[in-house]
């Protein structure tokens, strides 16, 4: 008897619990990161360098994110050369509790400053990265964006940067 009792009470419980996860959905976040920038290529500019960023985003549905960066970095070298850059892009989670993998796409404008010389491109991102929820506000992560530059043929840099780095954001109820 106790044990029908346990099962259907159990049974009860888990009916009572929400089934959906709500990870993203009618929540906003903000995030910096810091982390590594590349450009690969030809040495027209300094290879490796140092990345900040800050971010906003909003969740709609329970997977989709669209959210705002704002980026400044610093290729280090003897042609040191700083790039700035704002974007906008769609983030997909896969809602896996607390860890919750990332891929994305966006659209971006670069600006590159080299001897008090500025050039501006737009660009093509892809982003794979990751969140971990801390706790139900705080969230750490990381990420990698590949980003095409379609318009590289009028400034220095060549048609690929990759900016990688880890993150941590905060969650707010909208």
């Amino acid at each position: 008897m106790r044990c029908s009792a346990f099962i259907c009470g159990s049974l009860a419980l888990i009916a009572a619990l929400p089934t959906t996860a709500h990870a993203y959905e009618n929540q906003a976040t903000l995030g910096v990161a810091v982390g590594y920038l590349g450009v690969p290529g030809d040495g027209a500019v300094p290879p490796h360098g140092v990345d900040g960023a800050v971010s906003a985003g909003r969740g709609f549905g329970d997977a989709w994110n669209v959210q705002g960066l704002l980026s400044f970095g610093a290729l280090l070298g003897d042609r040191r050369t700083k790039l700035g850059t704002v974007g906008l892009e769609t983030v997909y989670a896969l809602d896996i509790v607390r860890f919750v993998p990332l891929i994305g796409f966006g659209l971006d404008g670069i600006l590159s400053v080299r001897e008090r010389r500025a050039l501006g491109d737009f660009a093509l991102h892809l982003l794979v990265g990751f969140d971990f929820l801390i706790n139900r506000r705080l969230i750490f992560g990381g990420d990698v964006r590949g980003y095409w530059v379609a318009t590289h043929g009028r400034s220095r840099l060549d048609p690929f940067v990759v900016r990688g780095g880890v993150r941590i954001g905060v969650r707010f109820d909208l």
